[in-house]
């Protein structure tokens, strides 16, 4: 079981970090705005990775230590986490730039990405972890 979780961490954690830099990528590149000096490319990599490797560690101890309700628990506390992180977004310290849509852009850049993980992982998840 460790070993599916393992991979599980692994392969989601790579594909919603993959996918998160060519979201990111391709968002530069229509807005023509380099946002890579306010969030860096690598830490956007590294935060989908991590919360993949964490949500399989927190899934599997729900589900070992509350066999009927774990994943259920799980699945809501997932979300919420993932929506509350969003906090961050709006509590940052913006650069400063005279041009007020900057902001907006700012936040349909990164706030998109908080969702990566939790959408990655929830899809392959019944590739490993079956009941």
């Amino acid at each position: 079981m460790i070993k599916k979780y393992t991979l599980l961490a692994l392969i989601s954690g790579v594909l919603s970090g993959f996918g998160s830099y060519l979201y990111g990528s391709l968002y530069q590149e229509l807005t023509v705005i380099d946002y890579s000096g306010f969030i860096p490319p690598s830490s956007i990599f590294i935060s989908c990775f991590v919360g993949c490797i964490l949500a399989s560690a927190g899934h599997a101890l729900f589900v070992k230590f509350l066999p009927k309700i774990g994943d259920i628990i799980f699945g809501f506390l997932f979300a919420i986490i993932s929506f509350i992180s969003i906090l961050g977004v709006f509590k940052a310290t913006l650069p400063e730039n005279d041009d007020e849509s900057f902001y907006y852009l700012i936040y349909g850049f990164a706030i998109p990405m908080h969702f990566f993980p939790i959408v990655v992982w929830n899809t392959i998840k019944p590739i490993f972890i079956r009941k």
